[in-house]
């Protein structure tokens, strides 16, 4: 069992021609704002019309958006495997199975070019206004989702849905991430049995992180009686490597001075400020809010020293490659494709420079099972309204990778999946799940 892999965040700073770097800061001393973590009030529902986009008696037009990684080849060897006939090959077993309530899936894809700043939103504008897709289905870049859900007004099923983005949608949004909203659930398990009694932590972030800082993070600590010595929130322009290395060693002094000895890192700075933090002797304990950009740092180019990673934690999902869901998506994909047998495989478990079409299959199959489900407790009359209401309904649900299941209802649009702690292990080089 192993954390997500996510591409997001690595494939952008390869747009920028990059490993991922962030650059500017300001260094705060302050006590966390009296706010509460996200609850009910936070999740207000989007509109959703009586009306379907992309549906006739017989089938449902479905955009399925993907990351294409060919103009990312020039940079470094990425192969996620192909999406657009991972996506076909499982959209085929649901139409010959009858399709969704009678209605063939009718797919559009939409390869997002991850070099070009507009990338994201060419292929939004192509599968909303020139495809009129009913739903659009995928992975997507932190913001890029509001061009369907907010600009254009399409249902989505994935992306990162925080209470601060879902309540700007104006369509219907389910997805199985919450975008860093999670620490509200996740952080206490960083104090278990006591482990930050007496320390002198520091929270680092990127700017375009600082909500789930301000909102999230340090109204947890807050709530749990954990004091913060130091803030440190990078805000200048990513493309700049100079200033990322000077201002994270502004940081690293500020803290070091101040006697921070844990250092919680979120959203944009869990790759980089290790690696400034390597290029000096002083070694503070790490919590990354994530394991994938834990992983993203074990995974980028050059040594690492191992004792910048000594006694860390990092929060994740626990996934199980093997559960059944998406062991039936693994079968189905070897059928229709078979060069894929027995290369369909836990992403985290492929070594750096491989193949990893198990990233491709995995967020297929998560989507449209996730979509397929909705649906269909829709039932004939599949509407946005329909369709909204189904997903508030919908419950407990297996999705597809996962150990822990989703539950899916009016304060719950992102599924819930519960957030577990994972440990640094210094022979396997990789985090694991802490228990269980």
């Amino acid at each position: 069992m192993t954390s997500h892999y996510r591409w997001r965040r690595p494939l952008a700073l390869i747009a920028a021609g990059v490993a991922l770097v962030l650059a500017g800061c300001s260094v705060e001393s302050d006590d966390p704002p009296a706010s509460s973590s996200p609850t009910s009030d936070a999740f207000p529902a989007p509109p959703a019309p009586a009306t379907a986009p992309g549906v006739t008696a017989d089938s449902i037009k479905i955009g399925f958006v993907y990351p294409d990684l060919e103009v990312v080849r020039q940079y470094v060897d990425i192969d996620h495997g192909d999406y657009q006939a991972t996506f076909k090959a499982l959209v085929d077993k649901v139409n010959a199975a009858g399709g969704i309530n009678g209605r063939r899936i009718i797919p559009v894809y939409g390869a997002v070019d991850v070099i070009s700043p507009a990338g994201a939103q060419e292929t939004c504008v192509k599968l909303t206004q020139d495809e009129k897709v009913f739903a659009v289905l995928g992975s997507l870049n932190a913001e890029d989702a509001m061009c369907y859900v907010q600009t254009h007004r399409t249902a989505l099923v994935g992306g990162d849905l925080t209470a601060e983005r879902y309540a700007k949608a104006q369509a219907p949004w389910v997805s199985d991430l919450r975008g860093g909203d999670e620490l509200a659930d996740g952080i206490e398990q960083f104090t278990a049995d006591n482990a930050l009694a007496g320390k002198k932590l520091a929270v680092v972030a990127y700017r375009d992180d600082q909500a789930s800082v301000d909102k999230v993070v340090l109204p947890a600590l807050k709530r749990l009686q954990i004091p913060v010595t130091e803030t440190g929130i990078l805000d200048a322009d990513i493309s700049d490597a100079a200033a990322v290395s000077q201002q994270f060693n502004v940081f690293i002094q500020k803290f070091r001075a101040a006697g921070v000895d844990t250092v919680l890192l979120v959203g944009g700075s869990q790759l980089q400020f290790p690696a400034e933090l390597q290029k000096t002797d002083y070694r503070p304990r790490l919590m990354f809010a994530g394991t994938s950009q834990a992983g993203a740092y074990l995974a980028s180019p050059g040594e690492h020293d191992p004792a910048i990673m000594a006694g860390a934690t990092a929060l994740g999902l626990v996934v199980d490659y093997r559960e059944p869901v998406n062991a039936a998506c693994v079968a189905t994909l070897e059928a229709a494709l078979p060069a894929l047998r027995g290369k369909l495989v836990d992403p985290a478990t492929v070594p750096s420079g491989q193949p990893s079409p198990g990233t491709s299959e995995s967020a297929a199959c998560r989507y449209l099972t996730l979509f397929q489900a909705i649906a269909e407790k829709a039932g004939k009359d599949l509407t946005y309204q329909s369709f909204q209401q189904a997903a508030f309904s919908l419950g407990s649900l297996q999705v597809p990778t996962y150990r822990d299941k989703a539950t899916y209802g009016r304060e719950t649009p992102h599924g819930a999946i519960p957030p577990r702690l994972f440990a640094f292990d210094p022979a396997k080089k990789n985090f694991f799940p802490a228990a269980g």
